[in-house]
């Protein structure tokens, strides 16, 4: 019995069919996609789409090479998504843990929002997600349970995330990971100046207009 993907279900409602299961991204109006092959991402070519850039750090989760990564654009949402449905398994066995950066490349747009879902068999064990800026946060999909389980996780608005995922299959070999996807929120926050500079140009501000005062007089 397998769990049902949260990005497939809410592409599933929607107008447009995205085929995340089958290894392949089906574009509409609403939604672009980039994909590569678990090779190609892994030897060095990252994922772009929109103003999100996804490269490959470091680690293994003994994907097959034609496994498949894609990073989804999706109203505020992008979606990087680990599929192992194009290989000859199928499924990925497999326990390890592989860590990537997403980086905002627009300024004063940031990510602050995170889920996490997978596909999984009934008794697989986990897919852990962890981010290197925000130490004290682990996201935990149990058996193809979403995290959270609606909504999504905020945080503090980062433009470069650096995240590791964590496979971890306590069911044997006959368990497996179909897919499984992180998400992430965007949202629009302009330069706002900090606290001192403010205080600083009012000071500054405030020095000029003595000076102005003292010549008139």
């Amino acid at each position: 019995m397998m769990t049902t993907n949260k990005l497939t279900k809410t592409f599933a409602s929607g107008s447009l069919a995205i085929g995340v299961l089958a290894g392949a991204v089906l574009t509409a109006t609403s939604a672009n996609a980039a994909m590569l092959t678990w090779l190609e991402w892994t030897s060095g070519t990252p994922l772009i789409e929109g103003d999100k850039k996804v490269t490959y750090v470091s680690g293994s989760i003994g994907a097959e090479a034609v496994d498949d990564v894609a990073l989804i654009k999706m109203g505020d949402h992008y979606y990087f998504v680990y599929d192992a449905m194009n290989g000859p398994a199928m499924a990925n066995a497999n326990s390890g843990s592989f860590t990537y950066t997403i980086e905002v490349t627009t300024p004063d747009w940031y990510i602050v929002g995170l889920d996490l879902d997978s596909n999984v068999s009934s008794n697989y064990g986990t897919v852990t997600e962890t981010l290197a800026e925000i130490p004290g946060l682990m996201l935990i999909s149990t058996n193809g349970s979403p995290v959270p389980a609606s909504g999504f996780i905020g945080i503090a608005p980062n433009d470069l995330l650096t995240v590791t995922n964590t496979l971890n299959n306590t069911g044997g070999p006959t368990e497996g990971l179909i897919d499984f996807q992180n998400s992430f929120r965007q949202a629009y926050i302009p330069n706002v100046p900090e606290p001192g500079t403010i205080l600083g140009l009012l000071a500054v501000g405030g020095l000029g207009l003595v000076s102005r005062f003292k010549k008139q007089k």
